[in-house]
C-alpha cells in the first residue's frame, strides 16, 4: 500500500503543477527546493540523522558527486514543471516510460554489465521509438529524452554514493539552496516581492515541499516491505497515470504517429518485464 500510494502521488503531480502554470518554472523549482529542504531539516533533527555528515568528512568527494546529482534532479524537476505548464504532459509521460530502458542501457555502457537478450531487445525498441519520433515529427523529443536521461544519470550517481534516499535528498537540497536563494533575490518574479510572502498565493508554492517529500518517504518505506520486482512493475503506474491525464483529462493531441511511438516503448517495457519475471529469483 505504501508503494502504491507513492506511485499514485507521483502520477497525479500534473494536477498540482498545472495550478502553478502562471508562475515561472524556475520559480516553482526554487520553492520546491526551499520547502523540501525545510521539511527535511525537521526530519533530520527529529530523527537525529548524522550519518551523512560522517561520510562527507571521511570522503569529501561525495559532496561533489551529490552536487552533480542535485543539478541533475533539479534539471529533471524543472523540465517536468515546464512541460506541464506548456501542455506537454504527454511528452513527460513518454520520458518516464523511456527511463527504465535508458537505465538498462547505462548499466551496460557505464557499469559494463552484460545485458540479457531480452534486455537488449527492450533497449532496441526504445531506440527505434526515438528514431520514429525524429523521422515522423521532424524533431528530437527533447522533453522526453531530458527527463529520462537526467533521471537515469541521477540514479547512476546515487548508486555511487553511500547516502539513503532521505539523507541524499537533504544534502542535494542543501547544496541547491544557496543557488535558489541567490536567484530569488535577483529575479523579477512574484516571490521576489516582499508583499508576496504575506499573501495566500505563497501557500500553494509552499505545498511543493510536502508533495515532494511524502511520496519519497512512502517509497523509502516500501523498499523494506516489497520485493524489487514488484516495485519495478508498480513503477509503471506513475507514467501510466500521467499518460491518462494527458490524453483524457487535458485532451492533448494523440494521433496514430504518437500511438506508434508509445506502442514501441510499451513493447520494449513488456519485453523488459518478461525478462524481470523470468529472472525474479536471481
Amino acid at each position: 500500500m505504501t508503494a502504491f500510494s507513492a506511485f499514485l502521488i507521483w502520477g497525479v503531480f500534473p494536477l498540482y503543477f498545472k495550478q502553478l502554470a502562471h508562475y515561472d518554472a524556475v520559480e516553482v523549482i526554487v520553492h520546491r527546493v526551499v520547502w523540501t529542504f525545510v521539511l527535511l531539516a525537521v526530519v533530520m533533527v527529529i530523527g537525529r540523522r548524522r550519518a551523512w555528515l560522517a561520510c562527507v568528512k571521511a570522503r569529501p568527494k561525495w559532496l561533489l558527486l551529490t552536487f552533480v546529482a542535485a543539478l541533475l534532479i533539479g534539471t529533471n524537476w524543472l523540465t517536468y514543471v515546464w512541460a506541464v505548464a506548456h501542455d506537454r504532459v504527454l511528452e513527460a509521460s513518454l520520458g518516464y516510460f523511456i527511463n527504465p530502458l535508458v537505465g538498462v542501457a547505462l548499466s551496460m555502457l557505464i557499469f559494463k554489465e552484460k545485458l540479457r537478450p531480452l534486455q537488449k531487445w527492450a533497449v532496441v525498441f526504445a531506440a527505434v521509438a526515438v528514431g520514429v519520433q525524429l523521422a515522423m515529427f521532424g524533431g528530437v523529443p527533447w522533453v522526453s529524452l531530458l527527463l529520462a536521461l537526467s533521471f537515469a544519470f541521477y540514479g547512476v550517481i546515487q548508486r555511487q554514493t553511500p547516502f539513503d534516499a532521505i539523507d541524499g535528498l537533504f544534502l542535494e537540497t542543501l547544496l541547491l539552496l544557496p543557488l535558489c536563494l541567490i536567484w530569488l533575490n535577483f529575479a523579477d518574479v512574484a516571490s521576489s516581492v516582499p508583499s508576496f510572502w504575506w499573501s495566500s498565493a505563497v501557500w500553494l508554492l509552499m505545498l511543493a515541499g510536502p508533495i515532494t517529500l511524502l511520496p519519497l518517504l512512502l517509497y523509502n518505506q516500501s523498499t523494506k516491505q516489497v520485493n524489487f520486482n514488484t516495485l519495478s512493475f508498480m513503477g509503471y503506474l506513475t507514467p501510466s497515470l500521467v499518460f491518462l491525464l494527458a490524453v483524457f483529462y487535458y485532451r492533448e493531441p494523440f494521433d496514430v504517429r504518437s500511438l506508434l511511438v508509445f506502442g514501441l516503448i510499451w513493447t520494449g517495457l513488456a519485453i523488459f518485464s518478461v525478462d524481470l519475471l523470468r529472472h525474479r529469483k536471481a
